[in-house]
């Protein structure tokens, strides 16, 4: 096997696992167009992997198809910058129109793609025995002029990379301090553009070696994204995030993660709609839990509780089982049981926590609070006759 199947193999690899990790960790639309502009792109690499390893032969139907989705990988990454930067929330019917080019390269393609499989063989066995150079100009095509398909991606490259710095720019300028996000948009984009520029001098100076430098230009800036996210796991785990991290003694200690305002505001909401269904009455409950819950790192998860509600992962919980259990003793719905009873309802291990927890968000503990609350019912009763009887 040649090395530029070696290495295409290799760059196949890397990128599955990329894709697969932003798509695991992350649910959000960003990560999701994100991970859809890696995956076209490394579709490409896949038919470059099967026609420099010549297994193209043995599946046929994918021949061509590459380029579909090689129409898609700067569209896709365009929308994610949009949505990435809070310029929209939701998509529209119009983004629809960004799919327009890959829809028109499908109906010039669409009699190859129709036709027998021998057909095919013919047309992949012409290509890999004498004439490589010639794979990308795309002679194949119904109704487009030959090299159209190499050059009219090349061009909407260029185009949508303007657009994306236009975006980049006017981010800057608007003075949110993103720093994290902003850096990995501005190498992402850097990487897009030398992949466009170095395909385009390749097709200006070097016409007879396009198939093959093309080809190493496309794995080359793979290769580099997918060691960027790689190296920089705040980016590939959180991408997303506003998170300055300041080092401690070693470099991989965090001393301190800084979340935006409405990072926080997004995360508050989430959790606050899980505190609704009292997971907090479960003892058990943990923090790498719930950053699962959020979609989050526990070390962020850490962060977003700290900033968001000025106490510690333990005060917030025992914070809502002691409300959870004075809702239940103004309402009598614990007059019955002993506090051991009560404390083991609200999710506490043991009784000294319990009533640690108790005396510290109520200034009391429960003995004192369910007498108060009895001479307030008592007070209240002998207002009420009191009032009948004038």
């Amino acid at each position: 096997m040649s090395f530029s199947a070696l290495f295409s193999f290799a760059v196949l690899v890397t990128g599955c696992i990329v894709i697969s990790i932003v798509l695991n960790k992350h649910k959000d639309l960003p990560s999701r167009l994100l991970a859809f502009s890696l995956f076209s792109l490394n579709f490409t690499i896949l038919l470059i992997f099967l026609f420099e390893s010549k297994y193209l032969l043995y599946v046929p139907l994918l021949f061509r198809t590459g380029s579909f989705f090689y129409y898609l990988v700067m569209p896709s990454f365009y929308l994610y910058v949009v949505f990435a930067l809070k310029s929209r929330e939701k998509l529209r019917w119009t983004d629809a129109l960004h799919m327009l080019p890959a829809v028109i390269y499908f109906i010039d393609y669409a009699p190859l793609f129709f036709s027998p499989t021998p057909y095919k063989l013919v047309i992949i066995r012409a290509l890999l025995n004498h004439d490589q150079k010639t794979v990308l100009h795309y002679n194949e095509s119904w109704f487009m002029p030959a090299r159209i398909h190499f050059l009219a991606p090349m061009a909407l490259g260029f185009a949508y990379i303007f657009f994306v710095g236009r975006r980049l720019l006017e981010y800057y300028r608007s003075g949110i301090q993103k720093k994290v996000l902003f850096r990995w948009l501005i190498t992402i984009t850097s990487l897009y553009f030398l992949l466009e520029a170095s395909s385009l001098l390749v097709y200006v100076f070097a016409p007879a070696h396009l198939w093959l430098l093309s080809s190493i230009c496309v794995m080359t800036f793979f290769f580099i994204t997918s060691l960027v996210l790689f190296s920089n796991p705040d980016l590939l785990y959180g991408q997303y995030l506003n998170a300055e991290i300041l080092r401690a003694e070693g470099p991989k200690k965090i001393k301190q993660l800084t979340l935006p305002v409405e990072k926080i505001a997004e995360l508050k909401l989430l959790f606050e709609k899980h505190v609704d269904k009292e997971f907090y009455l479960n003892p058990d409950i943990d923090r790498k839990e719930l950053a699962g819950y959020l979609n989050i790192q526990p070390h962020i998860f850490s962060s977003f509780i700290s900033q968001a509600y000025k106490a510690n992962f333990n005060d917030v919980i025992n914070g809502y089982r002691i409300k959870y259990v004075e809702e239940g003793l103004k309402n009598n719905k614990w007059n019955e049981l002993t506090l051991e009873a009560i404390a083991e309802k609200a999710g506490f291990n043991n009784r000294v926590t319990f009533l640690t927890a108790f005396k510290k968000f109520t200034g009391a503990t429960p003995t004192q609070y369910i007498k108060n609350i009895q001479l307030q019912a008592s007070a209240a009763f002998k207002e009420k006759t009191a009032t009948k009887l004038v």
